[in-house]
């Protein structure tokens, strides 16, 4: 084999070499663009999860999703029964609502519908009811 010869084989075999590690960096390239993306989505996936693990559990601590977090004052008792007698009153409407909504869509009965709107009226007013007498008892358990 003369110089010539093998020159142009190592000159082809350097050409090979330099092709070869252009494609494996392109694909490492690609690779690792591809895991970024990935652990990208999983991270926030993991991210949102933990959000809404803690979202679930201060509902759960403070007593559901509504407006209720902010009822009681610092010392643990309610802050006014008329903050309560709203709150109540939104709630029991919210309740009515969802059951004239079932009878538009016809999941119950006209007398169902006035059964449970009946049922509802009567627990609303002893609900106001109880909550003025707690009130007065601890009204007459300050004075003494």
């Amino acid at each position: 084999m003369d110089g010539k010869k093998a020159l142009s084989y190592g000159a082809i075999a350097v050409a090979v070499f330099i092709g070869v590690s252009v494609v494996v960096s392109v694909v490492w390239w690609f690779l690792s663009l591809m895991w970024a993306i990935l652990s990208g989505i999983v991270s926030l996936a993991v991210f949102a999860g933990i959000v809404y693990a803690l979202y679930r559990a201060g509902a759960w601590l403070f007593g559901g999703d509504d407006a209720g977090y902010f009822a009681s004052d610092s010392l643990g008792g309610s802050r006014s029964s008329s903050t309560s007698t709203a709150s109540a009153a939104d709630a029991s409407e919210s309740r009515r609502d969802r059951l004239r909504r079932q009878y538009v869509e016809g999941q119950i009965s006209e007398a169902e519908f006035e059964r449970r709107i009946a049922s509802e009226l009567e627990t609303g007013e002893r609900d106001d009811i109880d909550r003025e007498l707690d009130d007065i008892n601890r009204e007459l358990e300050r004075e003494r």
